[in-house]
């Protein structure tokens, strides 16, 4: 069972279509869970700050170019200029309001990525199945 060199190019054409396959269905299957379950996907930096108001509070003070909550005008932050905390329930209502926002991003980054490797999955499939009915028509 001699193979010639274009056999065997069309074969290695077919795994590496599989290879590619495989391991982007491991990124679909990621981007499906993204989409329907963002809180699981979401980022630990993201969740962590919006956990409570205390660690939301402190994410929006570490922002160099935040002057006050919720204005993220161009405009640096002066030194040593103080921002006053909103209280408990405007914060919790941003905070909130945020995470909500953050988990929207996630969802469209899911749509966004499924998109490129379904592109991905499709010139898989039709690079394998070109060369495997060429190695096929060879073998009769």
């Amino acid at each position: 069972m001699k193979k010639t060199a274009t056999e065997i190019y069309a074969l290695l054409i077919c795994l590496a279509a599989m290879a590619c396959l495989s391991i982007n269905t491991g990124f679909i299957i990621y981007d499906i869970v993204s989409l329907f379950k963002p809180d699981l996907t979401i980022s630990n930096y993201q969740y962590r700050n919006h956990q409570n108001n205390n660690n939301y509070w402190r994410y929006l003070s570490d922002k160099s170019e935040v002057t006050q909550v919720g204005d993220f005008s161009s405009k640096p932050r002066q030194a040593n200029t103080p921002t006053k905390r909103p209280t408990e329930d405007i914060l919790t209502k941003q905070r909130l309001a945020s995470y909500q926002s953050a988990l929207e991003a996630e969802e469209r980054a899911a749509v966004h990525d499924l998109v490129f490797e379904f592109i991905i999955a499709l010139l898989s499939l039709v690079l394998f199945f070109v060369h495997w009915r060429f190695v096929l028509h060879k073998k009769q």
